[in-house]
């Protein structure tokens, strides 16, 4: 991997294209660049270009988003997926190319969220990574963000949840979008 630079990954997978076997994958990490943005360089093989966007740190945390791009063949993103199960990391195909991908945007909007309730002196940075590191953080970390809410639903899952909170959740839900 090489910084999140189109210009220098451009240089980088030109030159490994040129040069690599036809039937190598080819495997990018970046944060939010589209595979098809980068699969221009690539004039031979663009079929084999994969992204795997991992997530800091990386010996900690076992996700790994991988994305294909425009021209990526599906082989290629299977490869990349079993080749990052193997070694003990939890992959997740992002069905369609977003900038940002899925972790990041989830990541961006909390944190967009998070600086204007420092900026407008709500709370304290060290208060808000309180409220995260020991509630929802701790419950995300178990269940996920959709299961959270079916369990809390009971019985009757996520309808019951959504009789019992929704008229409540309705201001947040479309007010907090700007």
């Amino acid at each position: 991997s090489v910084p999140e630079r189109l210009d220098l990954k451009h240089r980088v997978l030109a030159e490994i294209d040129a040069h690599a076997p036809a039937n190598a994958i080819v495997g990018s990490s970046t944060s939010g660049i589209k595979p098809t943005d980068m699969q221009v360089a690539m004039k031979k093989h663009p079929e084999r270009l994969v992204v795997g966007h991992p997530f800091n740190p990386v010996y900690l945390l076992p996700l790994v988003e991988i994305v294909g791009g425009e021209q990526t063949f599906p082989e290629a993103i299977e490869v990349a997926k079993e080749l990052y199960a193997s070694i003990g990391m939890k992959p997740v195909v992002v069905r369609k190319e977003i900038e940002a991908f899925v972790g990041d945007r989830l990541l961006e909007a909390a944190w967009r969220e998070a600086l204007w309730l420092v900026k407008d002196g709500i709370c304290t940075v060290e208060e808000l990574d309180d409220i995260m590191r020991y509630s929802f953080g701790l419950r995300w970390a178990q269940m996920g963000m959709f299961q959270v809410y079916r369990v809390a639903g009971g019985e009757a899952g996520m309808r019951h949840f959504m009789a019992q909170f929704g008229p409540c959740l309705k201001w947040p839900w479309t007010k907090l979008m700007d």
